[in-house]
């Protein structure tokens, strides 16, 4: 029903926009780059714009006192940010900001609210990427609850990998521990066991994919459902 295959963009959202919805926003597009640790959005503040990623991963981090932060949703080429603007809202409920390097479309949020008041198949569109990034948050919850490092690591990495073109992710010790939210020595040894696995490759500020069907089994069934219920609500793109 979405799926515009021709349309020359890589964010998958935009590719499956309807040409008349993918017309009502393109005049407020604008391309822009985004390097690491752009901030997106800001907890409790009006949500300027809405970002389609097409390259790079932002993402979303929920916030306590003293420092305590959190990552509870990935965005990338597959996604939007502000996904409260698709559901009437206008601030953001957590910072929202590039975790790796990328690119993307942005789309002023009053621009993009409008658009979704006259067009119900924009709207029924982006609301089905908002049931899917609840279905990966509530999935990240229960895991980041329930199942050990090693594995916690294990999907994080292959959410990461899915949303790249590249087997190399340039990410610190420290900035995955603030993802997982645990202590950097934990993410030390975990990175350690992986890549004793054979799994990964792990330099200085850099992460290489090495064997992922590896990552997945060690996962251990913490990975796929959320990514199968994507594909079920939005179907695929070519």
């Amino acid at each position: 029903m979405f799926n515009q295959p021709n349309i020359p963009y890589q964010n998958a959202l935009l590719r499956r926009l309807s040409p008349g919805d993918l017309a009502s926003i393109e005049p407020n597009m604008e391309r822009v780059a985004l390097p690491m640790r752009t901030q997106l959005e800001s907890t409790k503040s009006v949500i300027e714009h809405v970002y389609f990623l097409e390259d790079g991963i932002a993402s979303v981090v929920a916030k306590l006192p003293k420092g305590r932060d959190t990552e509870v949703g990935l965005i990338g080429m597959e996604g939007m940010t502000g996904a409260l603007v698709a559901l009437g809202g206008d601030r953001a409920a957590h910072d929202t900001y590039m975790q790796l390097a990328g690119s993307g479309l942005r789309v002023p949020a009053p621009a993009l609210s409008s658009a979704l008041s006259e067009s119900t198949s924009l709207k029924a569109l982006l609301l089905l990427y908002v049931q899917t990034l609840y279905i990966q948050t509530s999935y990240t919850a229960l895991v980041n609850a329930r199942s050990k490092l090693d594995e916690r690591l294990a999907r994080w990495l292959l959410m990461c990998h899915d949303r790249v073109r590249t087997d190399r992710l340039a990410i610190t010790h420290e900035f995955i521990s603030v993802m997982l939210g645990v202590r950097r020595p934990g993410v030390t040894v975990a990175i350690q066991e992986l890549e004793g696995r054979g799994l990964i490759r792990a330099t200085r500020g850099e992460i290489v994919i090495r064997d992922r069907d590896g990552l997945f089994q060690l996962a251990d069934g913490t990975y796929s459902e959320p990514e199968r219920e994507y594909e079920r609500l939005l179907g695929k793109t070519d």
